[in-house]
């Protein structure tokens, strides 16, 4: 819209400065003179009537005087025949538009110019603004890059400590007893390492005392290796599966009991099975964690 009324402003200058240079002379006119005049002078309102027009109605302007002139101009112009005391009046009217628009055109650039400076000024300081927000953006992110590198860090090893927590709260054992029976129909246990002998194993270990270990429930899985690697099932007891290293593993039994901080309980387990043979048998206790399995115990029993 500035662009626009200051096309419009300069076009209307340039053709009413024109009527500034009418002669003012108070000769004698033949009334072919004044009508050529006066047809001259239409034209040139017809020119600028139209910018005329939008330039009132872009500067909002509300002078009665000149609207005034304007209608008697319009007036005069609108007659067949005219005198010439009209036409000097259509002169002096035309020179008043002129110089009233040229003082509100001169005046309305130097508004438009204060407004140029203006908004080069708030042009610029933006554009300081801008580049100085981009360099605050550019540091922010350069901070959350290293904040997103530490809090990575602080996982890794928060995960670690968890891990080493986890580690040494697992419980240990010690005194590790695995003796192995005949069973004569009296009922009487009499203690061989003779395979071929052997219906009944028995299985013991110390749970050491632990000050991480949290007291409560625990559960351990019992597992018994044949020298040829196959896990031993017994009779009496229920076997299962559990999860190891993410990988499933059966189980020869597994029991469930209650850890109280500064007790050092004693595990014991009876196991009947009459299918041994020679060679090395191991023994392995794992224990369940809330986050994975663990190995805490191994022994190995020897089988003649």
């Amino acid at each position: 819209m500035k662009s626009k009324l200051i096309v419009v402003l300069s076009a209307l200058v340039l053709s009413l400065s024109g009527f500034l240079l009418y002669d003012s002379l108070n000769k004698e006119l033949s009334q072919t003179e004044i009508q050529e005049q006066f047809s001259d002078l239409k034209s040139d309102y017809e020119f600028i009537q139209k910018d005329l027009e939008v330039a009132v109605n872009d500067v909002n302007f509300s002078n009665k005087e000149i609207i005034a002139q304007k209608k008697r101009i319009e007036t005069l112009l609108k007659k067949n025949n005219i005198s010439q005391e009209e036409l000097m009046e259509a002169k002096r009217i035309m020179r008043n538009i002129s110089q009233t628009f040229i003082k509100n055109y001169q005046n309305k650039v130097i508004i438009l110019n204060n407004q140029v400076t203006t908004l080069d000024t708030e042009k610029q300081k933006l554009k300081e603004e801008n580049e100085k927000v981009n360099t605050e953006v550019v540091v922010l992110k350069d901070k959350v890059t290293e904040l997103d590198r530490k809090i990575e860090s602080e996982k890794i090893i928060s995960k670690k400590k968890d891990e080493l927590i986890n580690y040494a709260s697992k419980l240990s054992l010690s005194n590790f007893m695995l003796r192995s029976f005949k069973v004569r129909n009296s009922g009487k246990e009499v203690e061989t390492d003779k395979a071929s002998r052997i219906d009944r194993i028995k299985f013991s270990f110390d749970i050491n005392d632990n000050i991480l270990a949290k007291s409560g429930q625990k559960l351990i899985y019992m597992l018994i290796k044949k020298p040829s690697g196959e896990i031993v099932t017994f009779s009496n007891r229920a076997s299962g599966t559990f999860n190891f290293n993410n990988r499933k593993m059966l189980y020869s039994d597994k029991t469930t009991f209650n850890y109280e901080k500064g007790q050092s309980p004693k595990l014991e387990f009876v196991w009947d099975n009459e299918d041994f043979s020679r060679g090395d048998y191991i023994m392995e206790v794992y224990e369940q964690m809330p986050t994975n399995t663990v190995l805490i115990g191994k022994v190995t029993k020897t089988l003649e």
